[in-house]
C-alpha cells in the first residue's frame, strides 16, 4: 500500500463478556488479518509444571468443538494461500493470521473455536510433546537462543528469565493426573473472554468487523479474570563481563534493563533501531566500518513482561579484542544522540507493512509518537556485556534450561575521545506517489560472490542516504543474475538510482579488496545459523552454479521495470538492454544432489522445478502444492515425528518456480529423511484420485482470488513470464480438474523439471 492510501479507521469496543476489540478499516486492503493476544505466558504457570504455556499453545492447534481434521485453521489457511502462527512470551501469548480478505469470517470462526473448545485427550498431547522435543532440540543449537540465555545470567537473580519455560518431554508430564489438571486449570483462568484482546484488520467496514467478533465470540462465556503479580526487577544486572562460546562471527552483545516500558518508548526504540543500522557517512555504523571494527548493528527487545524489558543491542564484529572500542563508541554515539533534539528519530513507515504485521504492531501499542527521552532507559552505567565468540573462554553451565559454554570475567576499561556525530533529519514527506524501479543483470560468466559482496557493502552509504528520503536502495542475487530495486517517492528515485549506478560502473579501488573478507565473515556467519536455513541459502547458487570471476559490465545485458516512475536512461546503465526477455536459465531434468556440509541436526531440502512456464501446468502445481501442504505436516511432523521444522510449498527461487519441501529432523538421517519424503508423495496419488469435488473448487477458488504481492510483477519479470501471466493462472484455476492435479503429481514424481536434493551430511 503506498504512502498515499486513503487513511485506516480504527474502532475500540468491548463485547458483553469482556472480550476487548480493536478494529481496523483498511479501505484498499485485499488481505485481512486477525491476532488473539491472551494476558497470560509461560511466566503465569505453574512453577512444577515448565513449558505448560507454549505446549497449551501447540494443542490448541490440534481443534476445537467445531473443526477438526483438514477443516482445523492451520490447514485450512494454508489450503488459502493464507500464513498464520503463534508465540508464547513471558506474561502474554499471541495466535494470529493473514488471509485473502473474503476468507476473514471463516479464519476467525475457526480461531475462536480453538482458544474456547475442549483441550485434546492425553493420547493427542504425546505427538504434540514430541514436536516440543525436537523444537527444544533444534533451540538448544539456535545462536538466538543461547545468545538470549546468556543475556537472563546476567539478570537479578531470582527473576524468572532465568527459569526454564520451553517445555520438553521430561518437564511435560502428560501422562500425569496432575500435569492434567494443571492444564485445565490454566486454560481455563486464562482462555476467557475477559482476559483476551482481539484485533481485526480488513477492508471489511468497523461494522462489519464488529459483527464478525461478536457472531463468533459473545456466545464465549465470561469468567472470573485471574490475579497476577508483577514480576521481580530485572537489576541489579552483572557489573562483569559474560563470555560465551558459539561458532559464528564474534558478537557484542550489550544488554538494557527498562523498567517501565509503554507504547511511545517502543516507537523510539524501533526509530532507535533503524538510526543504529543506517550506513549513511556521518553515523556509528559507517565509523565503525570505515576502520573495520564491526559490519553490522542491531537493536531488539529480547524479554518484555509487564512494562518491563531487556533491550539488547548486537554488533557483529570484525575481530572479538574490538568489542571495548566499539562499545566505548556506541555510548558516546547515544551520548550525542541524547543530548540532540531527537529529530533523527523517525518511525518506520507504517503503510509499507503487511495487514498482520500492522497488527502485531498495534498489539504493543503503536503507532505512537516518538518520544526522545526514552533513550535515557539505554543506561550506560551497568548494561550486561556479553562477547560471543568461537574462542571465547567458557565453561558448561545452564541458564534458562539451556546448556551453554559460559563465563564471566572482568570488565575491560573503555577509552574513547569523544566525537562529533552526525544525526540528519530525513527529508520531508513527499507528496509524490510510492515508485518502484528494478534492474536486473545477466553476465557472461556468474560472477564471484565476493564480488557481489563487496558491491553490496559499497552501496550501505548511499542506502543509508537513500533511506532518509524515504527511499529503500538493495542490491541482490537472483541466481545467476544481479538486482537493483529501489521504493520510494517517486521523484527521489532518480537521483538515488544515479549515485548507485554510478558505483556499480566504477567501484572505488579498495573496495573489490573487501570481498574476500566478506565472504569469509558470511561464510563465518552461516555456520551458525540453522541447518535447514543454510540449504535454503544454498538452493540458488546450487541451481545457478558457483560463480567466477569479475563481473564483466560491459557484456552485461540488463532489463528494467518501472512502476509510477521513469525508467533509467541506457546510457546511464552499465551493459547492453536487452532486446529479448531474459528468462531463466534452462535446468536439467533429472535428479541432482548435493552436500552442503555442516555441523548440526540432519537437514533435507527438495526444489522440485516446474517443467515449463504455461500458466495452466502452473496453476496445477500451485493447487497440488496447496493441498499437499496439510498432508506433509500431518505424516512427517505428527504422525513420523521426524522433526519441528518443517516446510511444504509452491516457491520462486531466483526465476524458477516450483515445489519446495524441506525437514531438519534431531534423530533421523538425511537417506531416511527423503525415504519418507518420497514415501510422501508416493502415496498422495491415491487421495489425489479421490479429491472431493468441493474440496478441489476451494483450493481453485482461493487460489483464482489470492491478491497479488507488492512485487509480483518484479518476480514475474524475473520469472520470464508475460505480464498477465497471474490472471490466466487464476483463469486456469478455475477450469482445473482431479486429472490436472494427477497429471502434475506425476510429472513432479517423474522429475520432468528436474529435482535438486541438498542435504548437510552425505
Amino acid at each position: 500500500m503506498s504512502r498515499n492510501a486513503d487513511p485506516q479507521q480504527t474502532r475500540q469496543a468491548t463485547l458483553a463478556n469482556g472480550l476487548a476489540l480493536t478494529l481496523v478499516h483498511a479501505p484498499q486492503a485485499t488481505r485481512a488479518a486477525a491476532l488473539v493476544r491472551v494476558a497470560a505466558g509461560s511466566h503465569d504457570e505453574p512453577p512444577a509444571h515448565p513449558g505448560l504455556a507454549h505446549f497449551l499453545e501447540h494443542l490448541l492447534f490440534l481443534g476445537g468443538a467445531r473443526f477438526a481434521a483438514g477443516e482445523r485453521l492451520m490447514p485450512w489457511v494454508q489450503a488459502r494461500g493464507g500464513r498464520l502462527n503463534a508465540s508464547t512470551r513471558a506474561r502474554t501469548t499471541d495466535y494470529f493470521f493473514e488471509v485473502p480478505a473474503a476468507a476473514l469470517d471463516g479464519g476467525l470462526a475457526r480461531l475462536a473455536d480453538m482458544l474456547a473448545g475442549p483441550l485434546p485427550e492425553a493420547g493427542a498431547q504425546l505427538g504434540e510433546r514430541e514436536v516440543l522435543e525436537a523444537e527444544y532440540i533444534a533451540r538448544a543449537t539456535d545462536a538466538g537462543t543461547l545468545i538470549d540465555a546468556a543475556l537472563a545470567a546476567g539478570v537479578a537473580e531470582g527473576h524468572p528469565l532465568r527459569r526454564f519455560v520451553a517445555g520438553r518431554r521430561a518437564s511435560l508430564a502428560v501422562e500425569e493426573e496432575g500435569f492434567q489438571r494443571a492444564l485445565r486449570d490454566f486454560h481455563g483462568s486464562f482462555y476467557q473472554p475477559g482476559n483476551l484482546q482481539l484485533w481485526l484488520q480488513g477492508p471489511q467496514s468497523l461494522d462489519e468487523l464488529q459483527a464478525l467478533a461478536a457472531r463468533y465470540c459473545e456466545g464465549w462465556p465470561a469468567g472470573q479474570l485471574p490475579a497476577r503479580e508483577r514480576p521481580p526487577a530485572l537489576a541489579p544486572l552483572a557489573e562483569d563481563w559474560l563470555h560465551l562460546r558459539l561458532p559464528g562471527a564474534p558478537r557484542l552483545v550489550l544488554g538494557f534493563a527498562v523498567d517501565e516500558l509503554d507504547a511511545t518508548a517502543e516507537q523510539a526504540l524501533d526509530a532507535l533501531a533503524g538510526l543504529l543500522a543506517d550506513e549513511a557517512a556521518g553515523g556509528l555504523l559507517a565509523w565503525l566500518g570505515e576502520r573495520g571494527l564491526c559490519d553490522a548493528a542491531a537493536l531488539r527487545v529480547a524479554y518484555r513482561a509487564a512494562g518491563q524489558a531487556l533491550l539488547a543491542v548486537t554488533f557483529e564484529l570484525a575481530q572479538a579484542r574490538h568489542a571495548p572500542t566499539v562499545e566505548a563508541a556506541f555510548l558516546d554515539w547515544l551520548r550525542a544522540l541524547r543530548s540532540g533534539s531527537g529529530e533523527a528519530l523517525v518511525p518506520a513507515e507504517w503503510h509499507q507493512l503487511a495487514p498482520l504485521e500492522q497488527l502485531r504492531q498495534r498489539a504493543r501499542g503503536l503507532p505512537a509518537p516518538v518520544a526522545p527521552r526514552w533513550l535515557a532507559a539505554l543506561d550506560a552505567s551497568r548494561p550486561v556485556r556479553l562477547l560471543v565468540a568461537p574462542d571465547a573462554p567458557g565453561r558448561p553451565t545452564c541458564v534458562a534450561g539451556f546448556e551453554l559454554q559460559l563465563r564471566r570475567g572482568p570488565a575491560k576499561p573503555l577509552d574513547f575521545a569523544p566525537r562529533a556525530w552526525r544525526f540528519e533529519a530525513p527529508a520531508p514527506a513527499s507528496t509524490a506517489p510510492a515508485g518502484t524501479l528494478h534492474l536486473r543483470w545477466r553476465f557472461p560468466n556468474v560472477p564471484a560472490r565476493s564480488h557481489f559482496l563487496a558491491l553490496r557493502h559499497g552501496l550501505r552509504p548511499l542506502a543509508g542516504l537513500a533511506r532518509r528520503s524515504g527511499v529503500s536502495l538493495r542490491l541482490d542475487e537472483e541466481g545467476a543474475d544481479w538486482a537493483l530495486g529501489l521504493q520510494g517517492p517517486a521523484d527521489r528515485l532518480q537521483s538515488c538510482l544515479d549515485r548507485a549506478l554510478a558505483l556499480l560502473a566504477e567501484p572505488p579501488a579498495a573496495l573489490a579488496a573487501q570481498g574476500e573478507r566478506l565472504l569469509q565473515r558470511e561464510l563465518q556467519r552461516k555456520a551458525a545459523e540453522l541447518p535447514i536455513r543454510r540449504l535454503l541459502d544454498a538452493l540458488p547458487a546450487s541451481l545457478a552454479g558457483e560463480g567466477e570471476g569479475l563481473p564483466d559490465w560491459s557484456a552485461a545485458r540488463w532489463d528494467v521495470l518501472a512502476r509510477h516512475a521513469e525508467p533509467p536512461q541506457a546510457s546511464r546503465v552499465p551493459g547492453l538492454p536487452t532486446t529479448q526477455p531474459l528468462l531463466p536459465p534452462a535446468l536439467a531434468a533429472g535428479y541432482h544432489r548435493r552436500v552442503v556440509a555442516g555441523e548440526g541436526e540432519a537437514a533435507l531440502l527438495l526444489f522440485c522445478p516446474l517443467p515449463g512456464r504455461g500458466a495452466a501446468q502452473e496453476a496445477a502445481w500451485r493447487l497440488l502444492a496447496r493441498e499437499l501442504e496439510g498432508g506433509f505436516y500431518q505424516r512427517l511432523r505428527v504422525e513420523l515425528n521426524l522433526g519441528y521444522a518443517l516446510f511444504c510449498g509452491f516457491r520462486q527461487v531466483a526465476g524458477w518456480r516450483g515445489l519446495l519441501f524441506a525437514v531438519q529432523s534431531p534423530h533421523t538421517q538425511p537417506e531416511a529423511l527423503y525415504g519418507h519424503l518420497r514415501a510422501f508423495l508416493e502415496s498422495a496419488a491415491a487421495s489425489l484420485g479421490e479429491l472431493p469435488e468441493a474440496r478441489l473448487h476451494d483450493l481453485a477458488n482461493a487460489l483464482a482470488h489470492e491478491p497479488a504481492g507488492e512485487d509480483a510483477a518484479w518476480r514475474d519479470q524475473l520469472a520470464g513470464v508475460a505480464a498477465d501471466h497471474a490472471k490466466r493462472v487464476a483463469e486456469a484455476a478455475r477450469r482445473m480438474t482431479r486429472s490436472d492435479l494427477l497429471a502434475a503429481h506425476a510429472a513432479l514424481l517423474g522429475e520432468q523439471g528436474g529435482s535438486w536434493l541438498l542435504t548437510n551430511r552425505a
